[in-house]
């Protein structure tokens, strides 16, 4: 059975660097390709997470440690994006890799 629409993606909350970078290497040694976009709203790092269906739950499990789930919610993360300031249209790739050092 396939989806008419594509999963609705998961945002997170980061309090500072340290968790997005702890956050960003975590999900790179397990889901290097993973699409994900990064914001700066008002002293917070908002990490928006697309997936698939069966990469929610991983997804979720793996950041928990680190952040805060706000859901499955495009609209804030949309909000966030247009009055912070955008800092990452590939989060995953950019700062996982930096941090592996690959």
């Amino acid at each position: 059975m396939r989806l008419k629409r594509p999963a609705q993606p998961l945002v997170f909350r980061f309090r500072g660097a340290t968790a997005l970078c702890g956050a960003a290497a975590a999900l790179y040694g397990s889901f290097p390709k993973l699409e994900a976009s990064l914001c700066l709203y008002r002293g917070f790092y908002y990490l928006r997470v697309c997936g698939t269906l069966r990469e929610r739950f991983p997804v979720r499990r793996t950041l928990a440690p680190f952040g805060l789930w706000l859901g499955a919610s495009p609209v804030l993360y949309a909000y966030c994006e247009e009055h912070g300031r955008c800092l990452s249209t590939n989060a995953v790739g950019e700062l996982g890799r930096a941090l592996w050092g690959r």
